[in-house]
This record gives structure tokens, C-alpha cells and sequence, in this order.
């Protein structure tokens, strides 16, 4: 569809008149013409009268609408601070809103079907790479407790936790990566590291004091 597109402008001006019926346009009225320069009309003698308005804020919606109308009134208010017309809408036919916010619809429909479809594939990979990444903490550390590496790679690959399983090297199955893993399981569950805040102790310090303690479980764990 070719859609007639004209300006409309809620003039600044108070000497303009319709060019039609005579009428002066007083300030801050609608007036429709290329610019304020321009010879043009008051809204009333304009093909746009019996048109809808719609808002701006929906760049698809705008789009369609004025895909779907044969004609679009661009409406322009003045800035004054930055000296300049603005758009701030258009008028269209109504039933072209209409069918565009039922294609608007449709593809928000679509896109949740592609999100749900997309959500469900990511899970299934997150599973194979937590399986992945516990066969491998396995692989480096083959006397630590049963299922043990399972609760190392859940906790490290959690998403969205910027975690070091979430990295990019760990993705790889990095050593040094599987090794802080595996270190930060350690610290929180076989030395009293978390007990030891509250006590007056840096991080810096009580990560000092748990330092050997790790180090003996890692060896035991290999």
C-alpha cells in the first residue's frame, strides 16, 4: 500500500490560516502542511478529521500502521528549549491500528514460543556441561566423595552467578578453572572458613587461616 504521509504541526506561530476555509489558526492548534512556511489547512478541512491518533512509544506499532492506512498525518509539536519541532505521533485509520496491534500480538506471541523453545534447548546443553564439567573435576580429582563432583560443578556453572564455571576458559574445561572450582567447594564445606566471619577477622585473613586446610584436602582428593 502507498500511504500518503503529510505533516501536521501544532503550530507556534498566530498568523497562520486555512487555506480553505479562511479560518486564522490560533497557536498551539493543528496545522497541516509541509511546514509553518507552507500554505496548508486547519485540521477540520484536512482528509485527516475522521482519523485516529496514535501515540508514539511502539516503533512496530507506528511502522504497521502506517504500512496499513492509506494515508499518515505526522504530528510535530515545538520544543522550545531545543528550538526544534518534535514528532509526537500520527494520525492513521483506525482500522489500521487495529490490524497492526493484532500483528504486534502475534509476533509477541511468537517470540514467547521461540523464547520457551530456546530456554528448553539451553537447559539441556547446561546439563550435558555440568556432566561434562563433573566428569572432568572427576578426572583431577578422583578420590574426592561420592557425587561430590556433581555438587562442585552445579554450584560453579550456575547461571547467571558469574561464577567460574560461567567463564570462558572453564567452558574449555581449564585446569587452573576446575582447580578454583573445586578450592571454593572446599573452603565452604570442609574448613570453617564461613564460621569465621562475625569475628573480627579480615576475609583476607580468615582466607589465610583456611589456606592449609585446603591445600590437605586437594592433595587427598587427587
Amino acid at each position: 500500500m502507498n500511504t500518503f504521509v503529510q505533516n501536521i504541526f501544532l503550530t507556534k506561530k498566530e498568523t497562520l490560516k486555512c487555506s480553505t476555509c479562511q479560518k486564522r489558526i490560533p497557536l498551539g492548534e493543528r496545522y497541516v502542511a509541509e511546514s509553518e512556511k507552507h500554505r496548508g489547512t486547519c485540521f477540520s478541512c484536512s482528509p485527516f478529521v475522521k482519523s485516529a491518533f496514535l501515540k508514539p512509544g511502539n516503533a512496530a506499532l507506528t511502522r504497521r500502521s502506517k504500512k496499513h492506512s492509506n494515508y499518515c498525518g505526522v504530528l510535530f509539536t515545538w520544543n522550545g528549549r531545543r528550538k526544534r519541532f518534535e514528532r509526537k505521533g500520527q494520525y492513521v485509520e483506525a482500522a489500521a491500528i487495529t490490524k497492526a496491534e493484532q500483528e504486534c500480538a502475534d509476533d509477541e506471541k511468537d517470540r514467547a514460543r521461540k523464547n520457551e523453545k530456546a530456554a528448553v534447548v539451553r537447559a539441556a546443553q547446561d546439563k550435558i556441561y555440568i556432566a561434562e564439567f563433573s566428569k572432568a573435576i572427576r578426572g583431577l580429582y578422583p578420590n574426592c566423595p561420592k557425587n561430590r563432583e556433581v555438587a562442585i560443578a552445579t554450584h560453579a556453572c550456575e547461571k547467571y552467578s558469574g561464577r567460574v564455571g560461567r567463564t570462558a576458559k572453564a567452558k574449555e574445561f581449564d585446569k587452573a578453572m576446575i582447580d578454583l572450582a573445586v578450592e571454593a567447594h572446599i573452603r565452604h564445606k570442609e574448613t570453617n572458613y564461613d564460621s569465621q566471619f562475625g569475628t573480627g577477622k579480615s576475609k583476607r585473613m580468615i582466607r589465610s587461616d583456611v589456606k592449609l586446610d585446603i591445600t590437605t584436602v586437594l592433595r587427598k582428593w587427587s
